[in-house]
C-alpha cells in the first residue's frame, strides 16, 4: 500500500550555500595564482635585463681586446666611457666604462701566485676591466656587471 503525501524525493544538485563556498575557495586560489604570475613577470624581465647586460659587457670587452696592444684607447686609466669602434652601433639601454691597468711580467714562472706590481705605461700585460650598467627604468634596483680580461703584448 502506498502512503499519500509521503513521497520520497531524490534531490540532485547543490544548494546555494555549497555553490557560494565553492566560488569562495576558487577565488582564493585564483588570487594566489595571480600573485605568482605577477612575480614571475618581474623575475622574467629582470633575468632578461641581466642577460642583455652580460651580452653587452662581453661585446665591449671583446671589442677592446680586439684593438692593438698599443692602441691609444688602451693606455692605463682608472675609468673611461666606452666609445664603440663601429659608429653605427649604439645602445641607449646601457652605459659602459672601462679601466686599463698595466703590469710588467718578466717571467710567468716568477709570479708564484702573487699578482705583479703595476707599472706606468711600460707593461707587457694589460688588464681590461669593463663595468656595464643598465639604464632601463622599468625595473627596480641598480643592475651592474663587471668583467675583466688580460691582454698580453706580442
Amino acid at each position: 500500500m502506498e502512503r499519500i503525501g509521503l513521497t520520497r524525493r531524490h534531490d540532485r544538485g547543490f544548494t546555494l550555500i555549497e555553490v557560494l563556498m565553492a566560488l569562495l575557495i576558487l577565488a582564493i586560489v585564483a588570487l594566489g595564482i595571480a600573485g605568482m604570475f605577477s612575480h614571475a613577470m618581474v623575475v622574467n624581465a629582470s633575468g632578461y635585463d641581466y642577460a642583455r647586460l652580460a651580452s653587452q659587457a662581453r661585446f665591449v670587452l671583446e671589442e677592446l681586446r680586439a684593438r692593438p696592444f698599443t692602441d691609444p684607447s688602451l693606455v692605463a686609466t682608472t675609468g673611461r666611457t666606452w666609445i664603440p669602434q663601429n659608429a653605427t652601433y649604439s645602445n641607449r639601454n646601457f652605459t659602459a666604462t672601462y679601466a686599463i691597468t698595466e703590469f710588467q711580467i718578466n717571467s710567468w714562472t716568477d709570479l708564484g701566485g702573487a699578482w705583479p706590481t703595476t707599472t706606468a705605461g711600460a707593461g707587457n700585460v694589460k688588464r681590461i676591466t669593463v663595468r656595464v650598467r643598465s639604464t632601463a627604468q622599468n625595473l627596480q634596483g641598480r643592475r651592474e656587471l663587471v668583467v675583466s680580461a688580460l691582454k698580453v703584448a706580442g
